[in-house]
């Protein structure tokens, strides 16, 4: 099979040569670091738990027959969701249409229930992610929320094309915002050396990257499973990185796939969206085997393409999402 992801964007200008190489004594500690994930693990600030109207969300069903009333219940029972879902709802980037609205359920008509839920979820999960963790650096802070709603919108278009009713778009979506919570614990306890780690290209190719592969997978799956997470979004914490299995929920390997669909997505885009550019977007080398395994896997190589080319349509909703850490 053809490459599916030759062709890499311009939005990561620093190329593997140009970027800082991280010290002898920077790479000690960072190793140090990582192999002292269970430590991390136990510390209470970092197990805030989830908000149960996430987890309403989460299970949401916008097939049944109330979904409607329950959506517009869901959100009213919170002020902040309900100022974020009224401020996207009046957004040009979520179709405003020029009349202001200030009502919640006219807010969901708007939107639509999918788009009401992502905007929901990515809400809660941007105020738990802040209270959960603490990275100084706002701007890599920012760069890495926005590469979790990229791979968010991926997971739940993917689920969508699959058409599986044993795979549910929002958890999908949920796995995608939250895959990634143990580099936000690493970054955290280290702000300055994970971000000259992240700078560096997470080193790939080196033993310090397997280190950090193996903690923060670890650790974002004993810190979900700690909060209260469905058992699914810690599986999906925990394999991340873990390759295409038989083994592993077809949930999990949908947001496995959407978190190596980043070069792809942006390489669609128009024009470029507004993130630091120093800051390069995931953590991964040469994806293509990966990838073309996985599609293949779930019967997705007709779909990716319009996939992609779908995410990459949602790029002005994405940005305005990635502002809440801006």
């Amino acid at each position: 099979m053809e490459s599916l992801l030759k062709e890499a964007p311009a939005h990561d200008p620093v190329s593997v040569l140009d970027r800082p190489a991280l010290t002898d004594a920077e790479q000690d500690v960072l190793g140090k670091l990582f192999r002292s994930w269970p430590r991390f693990a136990q510390m209470q600030h970092l197990v805030t738990p989830i908000s149960p109207l996430a987890l309403r969300l989460i299970a949401f069903n916008p097939e049944a027959q109330q979904a409607s009333a329950e959506i517009v219940q869901i959100v009213e029972s919170d002020p902040v969701l309900t100022a974020r879902v009224l401020g996207l709802a009046n957004a040009a980037s979520f179709g405003n249409a020029g009349k202001l609205i200030f009502e919640v359920k006219t807010a969901v008509l708007r939107l639509g229930l999918n788009t009401t839920t992502r905007v929901a979820l990515a809400q809660l999960a941007s105020v738990w992610m802040r209270k959960a963790v603490q990275v100084p650096d706002r701007a890599l802070l920012r760069s890495l929320w926005f590469e979790y709603l990229v791979t968010a919108f991926a997971a739940h278009e993917i689920a969508w094309v699959l058409g599986d009713t044993q795979v549910s778009p929002n958890v999908c979506y949920a796995g995608g915002l939250l895959h990634d919570i143990g580099t936000l614990a690493l970054c955290g306890a280290a702000p300055e050396l994970m971000t000259r780690f992240i700078l560096a290209g997470y080193c790939i190719g080196t033993p310090l990257h397997e280190e950090f592969v193996e903690a923060h997978t670890r650790l974002g799956e004993t810190l979900l499973s700690r909060c209260g997470a469905p058992a699914t979004l810690c599986e999906i914490a925990g394999r991340h990185h873990a390759g295409f299995s038989q083994e592993e929920s077809a949930t999990s390997i949908v947001v496995f796939l959407a978190d190596h669909l980043h070069r792809g997505i942006l390489s669609r885009v128009p024009g470029q969206f507004a993130i630091p550019d120093e800051h390069p977007l995931g953590c991964f080398g040469d994806p293509d085997e990966v990838v073309n395994e996985t599609v293949e896997s779930l019967g997705l190589v007709v779909s990716l393409d319009q996939i992609m080319d779908n995410v990459a349509g949602e790029s002005a909703r994405i940005e305005a999402l990635a502002g809440d850490f801006g």
